[in-house]
């Protein structure tokens, strides 16, 4: 090379470590042009693979290590160099990448969303009818009979939508690519359109705040207790343990005070489903710096709100999930309020739970965490019992408020009369309705099964009408006059007859939400009935606008799935009515009982929140089962001696703790394979035991058989073994075979 090609002498520090997007278990030097500047946290563009990638820079080198300097490629740009994560936050993806067998960029991208990464208001893409209404439905039956049933399902997506579709909602909602819709605008069915995102600041509703009232002796107890700790810097995790309408709430509020005055920062986590415009505001009503993050803002709102934590605008975050890894600087609190929810577990990589990731970072911070729940989960619960968390007990409902009465109905000796539509309604809880409706109380009735029946069966040959790419019956939908596979969004007509023998009439069989309002509608027909379910709750804003009228007593009935089970507070609900509480309970799945224990419970515990009785009634099939038993004498413990008993005896947590290796793949024999050959690798683990392979209880989904092999490992060193063998198990994934890693899977299906 000539004097004058020579590159000139780097300066130290100019090299980066980059953590890509990807399922490699390493970070990538890159060399940072003198004109760049970057710092650990900071987002850069690189090429890689002959493509330009995002990704996070995880550390500044003097050199470029064992990598030729000539073969170091240079960053790009260095994106939003105003934005870097925290240190804490690097620190804590490292824990996450080690703990759950991801690698570091996939737990960085977990932590810096796409929201984040926005700026200035954008023009989104939607889509809405290019052609009439009637046009649309007829198009689809045609679309429909030449087997482009992805197209189908888009046009009555938009079709049911009523207005302009962001395409991301549409794809999330039909579990579709963008082909069938781009299809679809090709011919001039839809159009696309650009809408600008808002631009307004979201702004909490301080209305539906919490009015500031005395503690009782347990809640000042909880505050104090976990205030010493606040005011010591110490981490430590507390279990609030409180029955329903104990007050969990103003625990929290008092905590995050005590927490703010000392200038730190708090971070509080609900469920989903719980984020209503009540619990946001009850913090917005205490604390003037709250930021909001949830999926329910736009990605400009998300964008806003994460900015607003990032610059210390804000220092108190409310939201889902991943509000854990809000961008925030000295946090001295975590609240999980529902620890128990399935909700706080992540169902993709990385397959975090927030409870245990809430605690590393809480480690890492020197901060308390307080896991509020009147069903903790075995595992909490267990804890609490051991000393590793400190548990607090709230044993009674504060104010005025009373536990319910509970009341079961056997419907094995429910007469036919008592079924409506094909809804069993008691004729207790029929009784009891009216008797509500008449002195002007509400109602709600519950049942944790959306659609109008979940299985149409032939009654000559008793076959039930299954989907072709999942092994699962389809669930009838009347309103939309379809059967959908809820698995893989799979739509199609009712058959007029029986694919099978051709009997001329299939019979629904069960019901679901949908069926229930019909039935709820025809038996009382002059009271105002709603519905809240995954169904009637597409549109953006839906939630909030059928909440606020049942708030405003514009709304007498109220009958939905689990996302009115928990977090809901209405003064004047006297009667909860549980239509059946057998839809989970013989799942085959270890935590079928306690999940249906959880969810009799909280729903139970809706009834008799104000001045007024309240009272419930659970209708089953099984009233002799303990899971019933337990939620109907609104006992916790004695579930919990129960349920601890069967673990006790199959290993299962929280004696142990487990982690499950999915198979997929288009060919059963190649998924058996791979599990085979991987089940052959774990023996000889001491303290360990797999299970399997066996097919999953969902054995195939979109096309892909699925088959799993479980681990479960008895102690702390027997887990690290497993993790050690398991850690990179996910890098056998080929184009046709599919490998997922999960640790603490709280769901096997």
């Amino acid at each position: 090379m000539e004097e004058h090609e020579r590159a000139p002498e780097l300066p130290a520090g100019r090299f980066v470590e980059v953590a890509l997007k990807l399922p490699l278990k390493t970070t990538f030097t890159y060399r940072l042009p003198a004109a760049l500047d970057a710092r650990p946290g900071s987002r850069v563009r690189v090429p890689f693979r002959g493509k330009e990638m995002g990704g996070i820079v995880t550390a500044l080198r003097d050199d470029c290590g064992a990598v030729p300097p000539a073969k170091v490629r240079g960053v790009t740009a260095v994106l939003d160099a105003e934005i870097a994560l925290p240190d804490s936050l690097l620190q804590l993806a490292e824990r996450m990448a080690l703990d759950y067998g991801c690698s570091l960029g996939e737990a960085l991208d977990a932590m810096l969303p796409a929201a984040a990464k926005q700026r200035g208001v954008r023009r989104l893409p939607h889509l809405e009818l290019a052609i009439p209404p009637d046009d649309a439905v007829t198009l689809a039956d045609e679309l429909e009979e030449k087997s482009a049933g992805e197209r189908a399902r888009v046009l009555r997506a938009v079709l049911e939508w009523g207005g302009p579709m962001p395409t991301l909602q549409l794809q999330r909602d039909t579990g579709t690519s963008d082909s069938p819709w781009k299809t679809l605008v090709k011919h001039g069915a839809l159009k696309r359109v650009l809408i600008a995102e808002e631009s307004e600041p979201l702004e909490p509703d301080v209305r539906e705040g919490a009015a500031r009232h005395d503690l009782n002796e347990h809640q000042q107890a909880a505050v104090e207790l976990v205030g010493q700790a606040v005011a010591e810097r110490r981490h430590e995790t507390f279990l609030l343990h409180g029955v329903t309408g104990s007050g969990k709430t103003e625990v929290y509020l008092r905590i995050l005070e005590l927490v703010r005055a000392r200038d730190r920062a708090g971070i509080v986590l609900v469920p989903e489903i719980s984020l209503t415009p009540q619990t946001v505001g009850r913090f917005a009503s205490r604390f003037p710096d709250v930021a909001v993050l949830h999926s329910g803002l736009t990605q400009g709102e998300r964008a806003r709100q994460w900015q607003r934590l990032f610059r210390g605008e804000a220092r108190v975050a409310i939201g889902a999930r991943s509000a854990l890894f809000a961008p925030l600087r000295d946090v001295g609190l975590i609240v999980i309020d529902e620890e128990h929810e399935s909700s706080f577990k992540q169902d993709s990589t990385p397959r975090y739970h927030a409870r245990e990731v809430a605690i590393a970072r809480a480690e890492l911070e020197h901060a308390c965490v307080v896991l509020g729940s009147a069903t903790p989960t075995l595992e909490s619960y267990g804890r609490a019992k051991r000393g590793v968390y400190r548990l607090i007990e709230l044993p009674e409902r504060a104010g005025a408020g009373r536990q319910p009465k509970v009341i079961v109905e056997d419907l094995r000796k429910e007469s036919r009369e008592q079924t409506i539509e094909g809804v069993t309604i008691s004729r207790t809880l029929q009784t009891l309705i009216h008797e509500r409706l008449r002195a002007r109380d509400q109602v709600i009735l519950f049942l944790n099964r959306r659609g109008y029946s979940p299985v149409l069966v032939c009654p000559s040959c008793g076959s039930a009408v299954q989907c072709e790419h999942c092994e699962v019956s389809m669930t009838w939908h009347a309103t939309r006059g379809r059967l959908v596979c809820h698995y893989c969004q799979n739509e199609k007509r009712r058959p007029e007859v029986c694919g099978h023998c051709e009997h001329p009439r299939m019979h629904e069989l069960g019901a679901g939400t949908e069926r229930v309002e019909v039935a709820v509608r025809r038996m009382f027909p002059d009271a105002i009935v709603a519905r809240m379910d995954a169904d009637t709750m597409r549109r953006r804003g839906a939630h909030e606008r059928v909440l606020g009228a049942f708030r405003r007593r514009q709304i007498d009935v109220l009958i939905g799935t689990q996302m009115i089970a928990k977090g809901l507070d209405f003064p004047d609900v006297t009667l909860v009515g549980v239509i059946s509480a057998d839809t989970g309970l013989f799942v085959p799945d270890f935590r079928a009982a306690e999940r249906t224990f959880q969810l009799l419970y909280q729903v139970a515990g809706r009834a008799g929140r104000g001045d007024k009785p309240g009272t419930v009634v659970i209708q089953t099939l099984a009233p002799e089962n303990y899971a019933v038993r337990a939620a109907a004498a609104i006992d916790y413990h004695e579930f919990v001696r129960q349920e601890l008993g069967f673990r006790r005896v199959t290993g299962y947590p929280p004696f142990s703790r487990l982690v499950r290796v999915l198979f997929e793949a288009r060919r059963e024999a190649e998924a058996k394979a791979a599990a085979v050959a991987l089940r052959r690798e774990l023996q000889g683990l001491a303290d360990a035991e797999s299970l399997g392979p066996a097919p999953a209880i969902l054995a195939r989904i979109k096309d892909r058989f699925r088959l799993h092999l479980l681990v479960k490992a008895f102690t702390p060193d027997a887990f690290g073994a497993v993790m050690e063998r398991l850690r990179d198990v996910e890098d056998r994934s080929t184009h046709a075979l599919r490998v997922t890693l999960d640790v603490d899977p709280l769901a096997l299906m």
